[in-house]
């Protein structure tokens, strides 16, 4: 085993070290072998190392990586055609960035521009992003805690999560009640100057919130209201992962500027957003500019040609739906027969299931799903990131086979049955009772 002293630990971490990843399957430095449902960290969505995504890889690298703002590459333009074709009629303006966080920071300068506006409002249960501002706009607390303060001029808007609904309704009969009080708090806590609605059409990180397709459009009439912008974060719903092309697609809701990221570079970061002429043509009368070094890079734009042309010619977005499918059905099946694990749900490959307390209150328990996220490993299946929400989510590759689902959600199986008969938690899986690893996790405790 390698050594982690050197490490500064951020995070909790599991006690295996990855040498290689090929399709859905990652090989530790000891030779064993886990299935992969968490595609990386949610971005892998072609699986690893996959052949198309290597060759543009390998070629581009040959070719010019890095340019910086004063050109573009071949590859940066064909990139924005590419990634013009499949956003809805009008949405053709695209900024190619690294990450989800930039895009995201990126897209709100765009929206002040453009609007003139200043504040801005997330939906809670959501998460945006690691940088100060988008940090602030998410649902990590705790996290803000050792950041100081939130930025300034944010809202939250109360998340449409309708499994754990916290005024105790039931959808439809509720009539959304949870839209009424967020345009009821806006209206006595905002100056009315906001700039942009941030939404994710699956809420991933807050524990696979699916919203009534009805949220968004009232969320899109309250943009409008407002002047604002309607931002689609994208990030983990983007690139076919719920079976189309863009997550917001379920609803019939069209956004005024979209972002991708994760996916779009297959684990290479890379992001975009893509916004209207209209809307560019306003940013042009304002002070806006991007001088990030690493804003339109040919070799991240090559991996993206790459991805969207693959997901094109394999058809991808059907395999994603029926595979979905199969998958959900699958784990609703498990959840019955198992205490700890309950009412799974999601869209296309992006599904999840509670990991319940065992006092037998169906609350969702972050430590305990952390628990069994490391038994799954112990058994060979890397099934997600649950620690902050007590959801397991999966969102494997697009290109997993029914086999390997199988095999995954039997580890599962076996997994929950283990840490359901013997009463385990996470101090079992760690290195050390003085480990940084168990800092970490003492560290999470704290946030719940």
């Amino acid at each position: 085993m390698e050594n982690h002293d050197r490490l500064f630990t951020l995070y909790p971490y599991f006690d295996a070290v990855i040498e290689s990843a090929k399709g859905c399957v990652l090989r530790d430095c000891e030779g064993k072998e886990y299935l992969d449902l968490a595609s990386g960290q949610l971005s892998v969505l072609l699986g690893h190392s996959h052949p198309a995504v290597v060759k543009a890889a390998a070629e581009q690298a040959g070719k010019i990586v890095h340019l910086g703002n004063r050109f573009f590459g071949a590859a940066v333009l064909e990139a924005c055609e590419q990634i013009g074709s499949i956003t809805p009629e009008g949405m053709d303006k695209v900024i190619l960035c690294s990450t989800g966080s930039e895009a995201n920071e990126m897209a709100v300068r765009i929206a002040r521009a453009a609007t003139g506006n200043h504040e801005l409002v997330g939906v809670s249960k959501g998460y945006y992003g690691c940088t100060h501002e988008m940090l602030s706009l998410s649902d990590y607390v705790g996290f803000i805690k050792g950041l100081g303060t939130r930025a300034a001029g944010l809202h939250r808007f109360p998340a449409p999560d309708c499994l754990h609904c916290p005024l105790g309704l039931a959808h439809p009969e509720c009539n959304l009640r949870c839209v009424s009080m967020g345009e009821d708090a806006l209206e006595k806590e905002s100056t009315g100057a906001i700039a942009a609605f941030l939404v994710e059409p699956v809420m991933g990180s807050g524990g696979i919130v699916v919203p009534p397709d009805e949220f968004f459009t009232r969320i899109r009439a309250l943009a409008d209201k407002y002047g604002a912008l309607l931002i689609a974060d994208e990030a983990q719903t983007g690139l076919g992962r719920t079976g189309k092309w863009w997550g917001m697609e379920h609803s019939g809701v069209v956004p005024d500027i979209i972002v991708a990221s994760k996916g779009l570079g297959n684990g290479f970061p890379v992001a975009a957003v893509i916004t209207t002429g209209k809307i560019e043509q306003k940013c042009l009368q304002a002070p806006l500019a991007n001088m990030s070094s690493h804003s339109f890079d040919p070799f991240g734009a090559a991996i993206a040609i790459a991805v969207i042309k693959t997901i094109r010619d394999e058809g991808l977005l059907a395999l994603a739906e029926e595979t979905g499918a199969y998958l959900l059905d699958s784990l609703t099946q498990l959840a019955k027969g198992r205490t700890i694990l309950d009412r799974a749900r999601g869209r296309g490959m992006m599904v999840g299931v509670d990991v319940v307390s065992r006092d037998g209150s169906g609350q969702p328990d972050p430590m305990l799903s952390l628990a069994l996220e490391a038994e799954c490993l112990r058994r060979g299946a890397v099934l997600g990131y649950s620690a902050l929400s007590g959801v397991m989510r999966l969102l494997p590759p697009l290109l997993m086979t029914r086999t390997e689902i199988d095999r995954a959600l039997q580890i599962l199986d076996e997994g929950a049955a283990y840490v359901e008969e013997n009463g385990v938690d996470i101090s079992r899986y760690m290195p050390s009772q003085n480990s940084s690893a168990m800092l970490a996790i003492s560290f999470l405790r704290k946030l719940q």
